[in-house]
């Protein structure tokens, strides 16, 4: 191996079940502060818009576990893109994950001390830690310690989910095993049956429909799995398995943990709770309520902190690999020399996301925390629609050896040949854009300065390309 090529060799370290963490924290975070959102649009129609929601999720993740499978290297849908469609392409699919990433980070590490908040409110008497500046100043704070680990590296960082994980698999669990039989007893499940047939009313199409898009966009993350698969040990086999296990589990906790909290608390109580909705639902539940929901505070903390982990994992590895690819400038794929991480990436990005919170730090909490919100599935849409277009590409593109397929296929004969044209990327594809519309069209601020974050990407992608091409000319 090359010294250029050491400069940048990720070590693979990653296991099955880590793998399935950093899916898991990246999404399973998002019910921690989307649900009492989701309550107060859908109303008892919660858990349905989440189901319907989960269907783009299922495709899309499917799409992923054969393109990580298939290309285990850093930059997920970026590569995916440029392999498929060119440069150009591949770009813009990074640059709208990056976007993604970064405001990741800054959001669910508000998120985090919003529950952190709900732990030692008691103590003050009072939600201290929402005042202005106080929940910047934690949340950046929070997001100094983390370039910290993740600057040690991966495996160090890839632990630390898997900790707080698995505590939250237990913290769940719990949930539905003292939830499901109460509400079966008492007779909720009934009455959550009998409350479908009011949708069209109560609540209205439009708010339904408004709701299931923001449901579709609370389980964004699935890409996390893939963002490591050059730091995974056996790609081929470990991430299909951990997307499949992601997936599962992340779709039966949402939709069972909504149909708790619709049917435990009314909608509008569970919805005016955002600040820390599983916690208020927890005191709910009878013998355990008050102790589980202390609990649940501290896990609500633990599992957003974990996701605001993943972003800067996320983030760092996206633009490590179009560092790498000359995308971006080559320092972008330098590692650390003792630890092996791109510690370039982790540095400025989280910074980045310290400098979103802190132009914006004179903001009530739950205003900032709407704010960056607002801005977190722009790019992240845009980036899931290449990964199902990509797939269908590669499909006649490219017939690298797949270790695992996305179900239901056609064969297609094309010049003497046999493809699989696989069917469910259309439909992820279809949906995706619809959801992206609904955000274009609904949030001015995700909008106006989405739009200018791939503005400015796009003038970045040209000057880079003109340099390079001026250093070959050079070199020539």
């Amino acid at each position: 191996m090359s010294k250029d090529d050491s400069r940048v060799a990720l070590k693979r370290v990653i296991g099955t079940y880590s793998a399935f963490s950093m899916g898991y924290a990246d999404i399973g975070a998002d019910i921690y502060i989307a649900i009492g959102l989701i309550a107060f649009y859908a109303g008892s129609a919660a858990p349905l818009a989440f189901l319907l929601a989960s269907i783009t999720y299922i495709i899309t993740g499917l799409c992923y576990a054969e393109l990580a499978s298939t290309y285990p290297v850093a930059g997920g849908a970026q590569f995916f893109s440029m392999k498929a469609f060119g440069n150009f392409h591949g770009f813009l699919a990074g640059w709208g994950l990056m976007l993604d990433y970064t405001i990741n980070i800054a959001l669910f590490s508000l998120a985090s001390v919003g529950y952190l908040n709900y732990i030692v409110q008691p103590l003050f008497h009072t939600n201290v830690l929402l005042r202005s500046p106080n929940y910047g100043i934690i949340a950046i704070i929070m997001i100094l310690g983390l370039i910290i680990l993740n600057i040690i590296g991966i495996k160090w960082s890839s632990n630390f989910n898997t900790i707080f994980v698995t505590l939250d698999l237990i913290t769940i669990a719990l949930f539905l095993l003292f939830g499901l039989p109460t509400i079966i007893i008492n007779g909720g499940v009934g009455r959550w049956i009998a409350d479908l047939g009011k949708i069209g009313t109560n609540p209205s199409w439009d708010k339904f429909l408004y709701a299931t898009s923001l449901a579709m966009c609370s389980f964004i993350g699935i890409e996390s799995i893939s963002q490591a698969a050059e730091e995974t040990k056996n790609p081929n086999k470990i991430i299909p398995r951990a997307t499949k296990w992601t997936i599962i589990s992340i779709v039966v906790f949402t939709v069972l943990v909504s149909l708790l909290s619709v049917t435990l608390l009314s909608p509008s109580v569970i919805g005016e709770a955002s600040q820390s909705p599983l916690a208020t639902l927890a005191k709910t539940l009878p013998f355990i309520g008050e102790l589980l929901a202390t609990w649940v505070g501290f896990m609500g903390f633990a599992i957003c902190y974990v996701s605001t982990n993943t972003g800067v994992i996320g983030v760092s590895r996206v633009t490590f690999s179009m560092g790498r690819l000359k995308l971006f400038p080559r320092s972008f794929a330098r590692l650390h020399s003792k630890y092996h991480t791109p510690y370039i990436t982790i540095i400025l990005f989280s910074l980045i996301a310290c400098l979103l919170i802190l132009i914006n730090i004179d903001l009530e909490g739950i205003h900032l925390l709407s704010l960056i919100a607002s801005l977190y599935n722009f790019g992240a849409l845009i980036s899931y629609m290449y990964v199902n277009l990509s797939n269908i590409a590669l499909r006649f593109k490219d017939n690298s050896e797949r270790a695992w397929k996305v179900p239901l296929n056609i064969i297609i004969k094309r010049g003497g040949n046999k493809y699989l044209l696989p069917i469910l990327p259309f439909f992820g594809f279809v949906s995706c854009f619809f959801v992206w519309l609904v955000i274009v069209g609904t949030h001015e601020a995700g909008r106006l300065l989405g739009s200018l974050w791939f503005l400015v990407g796009i003038i970045m992608y040209f000057i880079q390309k003109k340099c390079i091409k001026k250093i070959e000319n050079n070199s020539t």
